[in-house]
């Protein structure tokens, strides 16, 4: 983690702008992880951490740098950090250095989604030396570290550069899902109904898996109050999904689709 004075006495250009961190839970090693994988610098600025990137050095206002900030803001505090809050604008243009604080009224939104993740319990194997355990331990939190931040970033990237991912992070994040809430989420990722066979063919959607998930979140003789329809149409397929398996068949879709995005959007 680099300072601004750092960067200037390397010869590399100072940054114009940089926006403090406020708060964070993150370990500074796993911020300044998680803002590479966006395109920001991480900074110490004391008494905080700071970031900045090209784009916001590009900003000819400190307001113009701080909707960056809030973009970024948002997307952590999405789903991998809760506590995540912007301090003031650096305008390093000046010297000394001076802040500019915005006061704003922040919607809260916290929700949290998590894709499959398993635990996997591994001891090291008997007659180890004292040095040789420690190396042990040393590579197994390394290994744990990177599966961590592999996970945060499966979500921090699409909802950043992405703004439909965005939104179904924040709707994969309900706990009682209904017909309703899966439908949109299927619609967001698919796009219009031009692109449905598209789609199915991208993430590997058969037909008939797809009207046995219309028949359970359209249909109320299928699922009740909680599809979608109250016309009262009977099923065709003859075996309709449950909810359960209905949600299950959504969520499997956002995972691969949410890494595709990923992929086409890394920095």
């Amino acid at each position: 983690m680099t300072s601004a004075h750092s960067l200037a006495a390397s010869g590399a250009s100072r940054p114009k702008w940089a926006i403090e961190v406020q708060s964070t839970q993150l370990e500074r090693r796993n911020l300044a992880d998680l803002l590479q994988q966006l395109g920001f610098e991480l900074m110490n600025e004391a008494p905080h951490v700071a970031f900045s990137s090209p784009g916001i050095n590009e900003c000819t206002t400190a307001a113009e740098a701080y909707e960056i900030g809030k973009k970024l803001r948002s997307s952590f505090v999405g789903g991998v950090d809760a506590t995540f809050a912007l301090g003031s604008v650096i305008d390093y243009s000046r010297n000394p250095a001076s802040r500019h604080a915005f006061l704003e009224v922040q919607e809260v939104l916290h929700f949290h989604t998590t894709f499959f993740d398993a635990t996997l319990t591994v001891s090291p194997r008997p007659g180890l030396s004292e040095d040789e355990l420690r190396a042990w331990h040393e590579k197994r939190a390394e290994a744990e570290y990177q599966a961590k931040l592999n996970s945060q970033l499966s979500q921090l990237v699409p909802a950043y550069f992405n703004p439909k991912a965005a939104k179904v992070l924040e709707l994969l994040a309900i706990q009682a899902q209904t017909g309703v809430t899966l439908f949109k989420i299927y619609e967001l990722m698919r796009g219009p109904s031009s692109n449905a066979k598209a789609f199915g063919q991208q993430f590997d959607i058969s037909d008939n898996e797809y009207h046995r998930f219309a028949e359970a979140v359209h249909l109320d003789s299928v699922s009740g109050d909680w599809a979608r329809h109250a016309h009262g149409e009977a099923a065709k397929s003859g075996n309709p999904m449950t909810k359960e398996e209905a949600e299950s068949f959504v969520r499997g879709i956002a995972y691969r689709w949410l890494e595709h995005i990923r992929a086409t959007q890394a920095v």
